[in-house]
């Protein structure tokens, strides 16, 4: 009699770890990899589009045009991992789900411009959104920039347009939730422009390189704004702000 009771707790042992190694791999083990071949299918074609600098002066964006007419830019921070194109649609929610390719691609999405922001980056504030996946894919390392060091090493990037290249330099960092002041994309006076930097200088986590004085007396100042999840409470974004130059 025992021994059939022990036969049948060993039974029960099997399948239950059958079973969890079963959910294990449905649950766990297929997702990651659909997640790693379409970040590799992605990969593959952001490599194919990258710009190329012509002498000629032509647009540097064409090979990205041809794939997806909705590019707006080229992000790059030397140093990291953030090497993507930038699109923009109608709202705020297509390329949270879709690939610069325009399809499905298990919630890895594609980089994008706020669809209230000007699509040549020449308003006041121009807001790019990125996921923050596993393996520091899409724009996770945008939350290294939560160490003011981090910033030090890293101080510029690279915004490429249609009409060419553009430096940005990096100034803040602001842990905030999703629905925080800093996603303001429309202003209509020189004033809210000022509360607006004031707002930032007093909210980021650390700021560097300018002070909001030099800020406010720039006529032709556009700001950068690099958001992503960062998981430190609930909705919380981390978002790198930086200066373009030169629009």
């Amino acid at each position: 009699m025992k021994s059939k009771v022990i036969f049948v707790i060993i039974i029960i042992l099997i399948c239950a770890g059958a079973y969890c190694g079963y959910r294990y791999y449905h649950d766990d083990i297929l997702p990651e990899k659909a997640v790693d071949d379409a970040n590799s299918e992605q990969m593959e074609l952001f490599s194919q589009v990258r710009p190329e600098h012509d002498p000629d002066g032509s647009d540097p964006l064409k090979k990205a045009e041809e794939v997806n007419p909705a590019v707006v830019g080229w992000i790059t921070i030397d140093g990291t991992h953030i090497d993507y194109p930038i699109c923009q649609a109608d709202d705020n929610d297509f390329y949270l789900h879709h690939g610069f390719d325009g399809e499905l691609n298990n919630e890895l999405g594609c980089p994008f411009l706020d669809y209230r922001c000007e699509n040549d980056f020449s308003g006041f504030n121009s807001i790019v959104y990125g996921h923050h996946m596993s393996q520091q894919r899409m724009f996770a390392d945008i939350a290294l920039f939560k160490d003011k060091a981090f910033l030090q090493s890293h101080p510029s990037g690279t915004l490429t347009m249609k009409d060419g290249e553009h430096s940005v330099r990096f100034f803040a960092y602001m842990n905030t939730t999703n629905t925080a002041p800093a996603y303001h994309a429309v202003f209509l006076s020189k004033s809210e422009k000022e509360e607006y930097i004031d707002y930032i200088f007093s909210d980021a986590q650390y700021t560097a390189a300018f002070t909001s004085d030099e800020l406010k007396e720039r006529d032709d100042l556009h700001l950068l704004l690099l958001s992503t999840c960062t998981y430190e409470f609930t909705d919380a974004r981390g978002i790198l702000i930086g200066v373009i130059d030169q629009i």
